[in-house]
């Protein structure tokens, strides 16, 4: 479980003005996560203080052939579990980190800073930087004894 999530780093860089990049048709987008220097630690909790696994976490959004720009964040994020931590954080350390952790952690801080992505992709005039939802009415009309679960 994701006990804490913080950013201490937002890095933005455009190289192409908006009007270059209003003529590519095609951008890539390359998504760099990197977790990284897992500690053991105690952290304050509204439950009491907890042992969690603080890891430090780099997430890139690159705007890739032809190279118009970036967006960076650096931050932490604590995971708790019962499990032993200390364990846990050697298995880190000698390359065997479990999956099912680091995707908690990655999904998460992709979760937090998707939002804030956008936001600044669009202030800096590059591509949205995740993919935008497409809303297709014609789809979502239901025969009428199907029930639909949209809340109003």
């Amino acid at each position: 479980m994701i006990l804490n999530f913080q950013l201490t780093t937002v890095e933005s860089k455009v190289y192409s003005s908006s009007e270059d990049i209003r003529k590519y048709k095609n951008i890539n987008i390359n998504y760099d996560i990197n977790l990284k220097n897992p500690s053991v630690m105690a952290q304050g909790t509204p439950f009491g203080e907890k042992t969690v696994l603080r890891v430090e976490y780099s997430f890139a959004i690159n705007y890739l052939s032809p190279n118009i720009g970036h967006i960076r964040f650096e931050g932490l994020s604590d995971y708790y579990s019962e499990e032993n931590l200390r364990e846990l954080k050697e298995k880190w350390d000698d390359g065997k980190a479990p999956g099912d952790i680091q995707n908690e952690i990655a999904n998460n801080m992709v979760a937090n800073l998707a939002p804030l992505a956008l936001l600044i992709s669009k202030a800096l005039g590059l591509p949205p930087s995740m993919p935008v939802p497409v809303i297709n009415f014609q789809h979502m009309q239901k025969k009428k004894e199907e029930p639909t679960y949209y809340h109003g």
